[in-house]
């Protein structure tokens, strides 16, 4: 075999994925008209560069990170109303008050809300049907004032990126 074959034929390999992971790379492929591997290749020279170079994860879509606290937030939020223990209440507002402090967003509601909800739940009663309407109703009132920050958000920071982007097309 000369030097010019080995060149031109280059050997291939396989490796383990899960199912979904090649669907998706499948799914990018098909949707960026470019092949599987160079799918992967491109994802993995990004990696690269943001271990290598925090520039470049500076540079990255600030989506990313906002996302993340949503995400923390509404997961903080649920384990919250399933075990309304101290330690939960505690751990959700230092979650609450990093989304305050680093989103910038006013969770004055939500905080409310929240003691309310764990009052409530808290509290003795003896007529259990009117405890449950009140647990009911402070439930909802989290889930509003939930879904009240969450609104800010997405209108403070990721709207707002999107709108910047559509103004810089015109």
């Amino acid at each position: 075999m000369s030097i010019g074959e080995s060149q031109s034929k280059s050997k291939g390999t396989t490796i383990w994925v899960p199912v979904e992971f090649k669907n998706r790379v499948r799914s990018l492929s098909e949707r960026y008209r470019k092949s599987q591997w160079r799918i992967l290749l491109d994802a993995l020279s990004l990696y690269e560069a943001q271990l290598r170079k925090p520039v470049v994860k500076a540079e990255l879509s600030s989506v990313d990170k906002v996302i993340w606290y949503i995400e923390k937030l509404c997961m903080s939020i649920g384990v919250l109303k399933e075990n309304p223990s101290e330690n939960n209440v505690y751990k959700t507002l230092k979650t609450i008050s990093q989304v305050r402090e680093r989103l910038e967003v006013n969770t004055d509601i939500l905080e409310r809300a929240i003691n309310d909800y764990v009052r409530l739940v808290h509290k003795k009663s003896e007529d259990a049907i009117e405890k449950h309407a009140s647990i009911d109703e402070a439930t909802m009132e989290l889930n509003m004032a939930l879904k009240s920050v969450l609104m800010d958000i997405m209108y403070k920071h990721i709207l707002r990126e999107q709108e910047s982007a559509s103004s810089e097309v015109r």
